[in-house]
């Protein structure tokens, strides 16, 4: 098990000064679109650890392989692709998953079953379909791994066999609606924990991820 501390700041100097202070007590650390320019300052503070670049690649072939060579020379090891992409978008892709761990996203941990079968036209009930078609997808381009719920990972697991799974929703924070603690993510199967405002919002960040291991 290892956790990764979601940076979700718009100040650069917020994250940075956030990094600085876990680096030693934590996996790695999560930037997304916000603190795109940034990246490349926060992997100074994730020698030997995880620089987690989550932008959920929805695009174009062309687009997707030339941002992930920019995500790549920003010195990610992970970062995330739509698995509803087209597969000339994965082909390109692939070329990229020797470099970065590429991870597929399916169903965001914000979304209720009404948000399933608005967007994704299936029913809660038919989520096995769901992840079984989409995680085929994706395992034959070389995947690293699934981003999922722990609540999707009695799903999930059996069907991502030799893929890590990562999982956000770790702890009850707003916006969050499948959420469970960090000992329920690990006693379900996560490999990765993504914890963001649990962390960086405590008055004792440190003392918050120390807590989070002691309760694992």
């Amino acid at each position: 098990m290892k956790i990764i501390v979601a940076l979700d700041y718009t100040n650069p100097l917020d994250a940075l000064e956030m990094a600085a202070k876990l680096r030693h007590h934590v996996d790695g650390f999560k930037t997304n679109h916000t603190l795109w320019s940034q990246s490349v300052y926060i992997k100074d503070y994730t020698v030997g650890k995880e620089l987690f670049v989550d932008c959920k690649l929805w695009d174009t072939p062309n687009t997707i392989k030339q941002v992930l060579q920019k995500i790549v020379d920003k010195g990610a090891t992970m970062t995330t692709l739509c698995t509803h992409n087209n597969e000339a978008a994965f082909e390109e892709a692939q070329q990229f998953s020797d470099q970065v761990k590429l991870l597929g996203v399916t169903y965001l941990t914000s979304w209720t079953g009404s948000d399933l079968l608005d967007i994704l036209q299936y029913l809660p009930k038919g989520a096995d379909t769901m992840w079984k078609e989409n995680i085929q997808r994706v395992k034959k381009y070389n995947f690293a791994g699934m981003v999922c719920s722990p609540t999707d990972l009695a799903v999930v697991k059996p069907l991502a066999q030799d893929m890590i799974t990562v999982c956000p929703g770790i702890g009850s924070n707003k916006g969050q609606v499948r959420s469970v603690t960090a000992k329920q993510a690990i006693e379900l199967g996560a490999d990765y924990l993504v914890i963001g405002r649990t962390i960086t919002e405590s008055d004792d960040p440190i003392g918050a991820v120390q807590k989070i291991k002691e309760s694992i």
